[in-house]
């Protein structure tokens, strides 16, 4: 697991933070004291049921919704209080979002809804064609880069919120239930894929998710319930690379694995 101790400076830590919605006179509590602490380049998952405060977790750390209290640090700064075109700017180059419901413009094509984020980021419209083609190349869309969104089908459209997301080269990817509405099949190369960028890119990925096929693909695994983490572990990945070093390790030093 990541801590302030490592090395490696956490790219995200969450310190106590509590979210508190109010309704008329009722306190609604959505997030109990949550500590999180992840390093740069990993894959990690929040699993838990619906309402045990995943997406409140990934709104706070990005910026889509304010603590009631705690902090939150992005890449060493604190950005609890910042104002909200602080929270633009970095959303609109250091961190993306992947939405559960795609939210991609409906009569853009796949090429106009990544190049209009390449847009809001101040990217020349040099480089905006090159990364484009770039990312829409990596999503395995090139086919279907002139589709419209309502062309495509529901995991062309993630793989097209995906291209979004990654193509201003952002630190962080917030992903909300990415694999929620598709298929198992389509679930896996959606998840194939964030490997690969956080793998290739160095980008964090952090992903909301109810779904065990998750573990497979990340570093670490949170637990959430009732707004609190009651658990973490290694995720299947992590796992399967320590059980390869260890064996590797075994070989050199002579011994049967």
């Amino acid at each position: 697991m990541t801590s302030e101790g490592n090395e490696t400076q956490p790219i995200i830590r969450v310190q106590e933070v509590t979210r508190v919605y109010r309704v008329d006179s009722r306190e609604i509590p959505a997030l109990r004291g949550v500590d999180l602490a992840i390093g740069p380049g990993k894959v990690v998952a929040l699993r838990g049921r619906s309402g045990s405060g995943k997406t409140t977790l990934l709104n706070c750390i990005g910026g889509l919704d304010r603590p009631t209290s705690g902090q939150v640090w992005f890449e060493g700064k604190d950005v609890t209080r910042q104002p909200e075109g602080a929270w633009v700017n970095l959303r609109r180059r250091r961190i993306g979002f992947v939405f559960q419901s795609h939210a991609l413009l409906a009569t853009y094509t796949a090429w106009e809804n990544v190049d209009l984020m390449l847009r809001l980021a101040g990217v020349r419209r040099r480089e905006r064609q090159r990364r484009t083609e770039e990312v829409l190349t990596l999503m395995g869309l090139t086919k279907w880069r002139e589709h419209r969104t309502f062309e495509l089908s529901g995991g062309q459209q993630q793989r097209v919120a995906i291209a979004r997301a990654i193509a201003p080269r952002p630190a962080l990817i917030l992903a909300d239930e990415p694999t929620g509405e598709l298929d198992s099949a389509t679930g896996q190369q959606i998840l194939t894929l964030f490997r690969r960028i956080a793998d290739r890119d160095g980008t964090t990925i952090l992903i909301a998710t109810h779904d065990l096929a998750v573990d497979a693909f990340a570093h670490e695994v949170y637990h959430l319930e009732d707004g609190r983490i009651v658990d973490e572990h290694s995720g299947s990945f992590a796992k399967a690379v320590t059980i390869r070093l260890e064996r590797g390790k075994g070989k050199e030093e002579g011994h049967v694995p």
